[in-house]
């Protein structure tokens, strides 16, 4: 098999992508920002195309994950001039639910920039593009699930979250055999569409015990992460995702999930339970 580099191994995707390609074999390596003792992982800095040079040498096929941070586009960029330097044949990387350049919301214009910046390298590419992330619930929102009360700017609009094990699990599939999946996008949702309202009574019978819902304003969910000290462009990506959820954009379930996996994506009664341990 081909070799393959993973970035963001340690993140909420690439954790499981790392286990998905450890169970079926695959001939990779993790790239780091820094040096792990013990690790063999290629060390590299999305800032320095040198060091990312350097990293991609002799990698066939390349998983791109990029962090949520004010200078992501820059460092796309810097990630597909390496790619084309060091002879990449192959780019998959993990974009999102909507990427579009003519987006009417930031976030999705965003990635759609991203996509562009990878497409215009020459490289064959394949983009995977999730919904939101049912983790989101045992990751940053984990300490209002525990106090009872969530409280979001999503005026309680439908959502078709995705668990990022099944994010991992379509990843490590394309990663297996690139050549199959040449120039796709795959959006990648899960198989039930949910209100916040359903999803916190879902985390209340899971737990025993009440979990709320209180929905906000989006000035309010903007004015809440500027205090919490977000750069502002990050509070503008943000807050159009809770912006194009209130309109009712994130309500639509893709069969993708199923298709490349030949199962149903895993639901949000499931990861509740997979989850416990988080809010207890």
């Amino acid at each position: 098999m081909k070799k393959i580099l993973v970035t963001g191994a340690s993140g909420n995707i690439g954790k499981p992508l790392v286990q998905a390609l450890r169970s079926q074999g695959a001939d990779f390596e993790l790239m780091r920002s820094k040096a792990d003792q013990g690790s063999a992982a290629r060390v590299a800095s999305f800032a320095d195309v040198a060091s990312l040079r350097n990293a991609f040498g002799g990698i066939d096929t390349l998983f791109v994950l990029l962090p949520l941070v004010p200078n992501k586009l820059e460092l796309a960029k810097n990630v597909a001039q390496a790619a084309r330097d060091a002879g990449v044949k192959h780019i998959v990387r993990s974009s999102g639910a909507g990427a579009d350049r003519q987006a009417a919301y930031a976030l999705p214009r965003l990635q759609g920039e991203i996509d562009h910046v990878f497409q215009a390298t020459g490289i064959a590419t394949t983009f995977l593009r999730p919904a939101g992330f049912m983790q989101n619930y045992s990751g940053f929102m984990a300490s209002m699930v525990k106090a009872g009360t969530v409280y979001a700017a999503t005026a309680d609009a439908l959502q078709s979250l995705i668990d990022v094990r099944d994010i991992a699990a379509v990843a490590a599939k394309v990663l297996g055999n690139p050549q199959a999946h040449v120039g796709k996008a795959y959006t990648l949702t899960g198989g039930e569409s949910l209100t916040d309202s359903q999803r916190v009574k879902i985390l209340s019978e899971t737990l025993g015990r009440p979990v709320n819902f209180v929905g906000v304003s989006l000035e309010a969910g903007n004015a809440s992460m500027a205090t919490m000290g977000m750069p502002a462009s990050i509070v503008e990506w943000l807050g159009s995702l809770n912006a194009l959820v209130s309109a009712g954009h994130a309500g639509a379930i893709s069969p993708e999930v199923q298709e490349l996996l030949g199962r149903q994506p895993i639901t949000f009664r499931q990861f509740a339970q997979d989850s416990k341990g988080a809010w207890l």
